[in-house]
């Protein structure tokens, strides 16, 4: 953590010395991701599950997977992939890919039971809409049979977004899920689906400044749960240009009054029936000085791709 604070000061300290001694360039506009209008509900998808044999090693090469749960024909199945922004995966046998696909089908963290229900699952044909026969592979075999492609199995898609790091994040692979207060919009990773920023309370301004909480009413439209919002105020607000920088550079999102927020990570969208997921409450550290729910260093997509929990 304190190696993180240096490289942020030091790399805050170089660009302050460039602004003095250079002109400043014309601003670029960064364009904020928008809430995609195509973004498909959990609920029609009704089992969505990212499987990935994951080590914990970022320098280690990883295949992941997109599992739609719930049974559908072939080309039914196909069409349900591309609508969560992938395509259906492409079984080479005797591949890495294809090696760690079926040790996941077999054993799971994030959707065993759902798995445990079948022997075999679509992947992609190679040659959509001309055959009446189509492609899945068995899990028991590794091997692929050719059968009706009206047969009712769960899907195999790519997931081919990267995960999340500290410079990049691909908001592009977004879902809608329904809550008791509203629909939340959010985006998945490599290891999770992720939606960011969702209030628990009203913001504790005006009125409710140093008063108890009040539950968060209703949204009324669809809910950005893209990116992270606000932090709890930490730095002195006459500390400066230079610290207030380092804070928003270490949290990702920069402090404000309205910080009553949290954000959910969870490997699976569980279909009508599923058994939900352990799940995991976490609450930084910091000592009210430093740090946040989106801090880089607490990510907690490792956890729940490998130990399949929701954080």
């Amino acid at each position: 953590m304190v190696a993180l604070k240096q490289i942020l000061s030091s790399a805050v300290t170089l660009l302050v010395t460039l602004q003095i001694s250079f002109a400043a360039p014309a601003p670029t506009v960064v364009e904020k991701r928008a809430l995609s209008s195509s973004a498909p509900l959990a609920s029609d998808i009704n089992g969505a599950h990212l499987l990935l044999l994951n080590d914990v090693d970022s320098e280690t090469a990883k295949n992941a997977f997109l599992l739609l749960s719930a049974p559908r024909g072939y080309y039914d199945g196909m069409d349900a992939c591309s609508t969560m922004g992938d395509g259906g995966y492409i079984y080479i046998p005797g591949t890495a890919g294809a090696s760690n696909l079926v040790t996941l089908l077999n054993n799971n963290a994030v959707a065993q039971k759902e798995v445990s229900a079948f022997s075999q699952f679509w992947v992609y044909n190679g040659v959509p809409g001309v055959l009446s026969n189509c492609l899945a592979v068995n899990k028991n075999t590794g091997k692929t049979d050719w059968i009706p492609c009206s047969t009712q199995l769960p899907t195999v898609c790519f997931n081919s977004v990267l995960r999340r790091v500290l410079l990049f994040q691909d908001t592009s692979r977004q879902v809608k899920v329904t809550t008791p207060v509203g629909t939340i919009q959010g985006w998945r990773d490599q290891n999770a689906f992720r939606f960011l920023g969702i209030p628990y309370a009203e913001p504790p301004v005006g009125n409710l400044r140093f008063a108890s909480p009040v539950a968060k009413a209703a949204f009324t439209g669809i809910f950005d749960a893209l990116a992270y919002k606000g932090v709890c105020p930490q730095t002195s607000q006459d500390a400066g240009f230079v610290p207030m920088l380092l804070s928003y550079l270490e949290n990702g999102a920069a402090e404000k009054e309205d910080c009553l927020n949290l954000n959910v990570y969870t490997p699976s969208l569980k279909g009508t029936g599923q058994e939900l997921l352990p799940v995991m409450f976490y609450i930084h550290g910091g000592g009210f000085t430093t740090y946040s729910g989106s801090v880089i260093i607490f990510e907690p997509g490792n956890m729940v791709s490998r130990g399949g929990v929701v954080v």
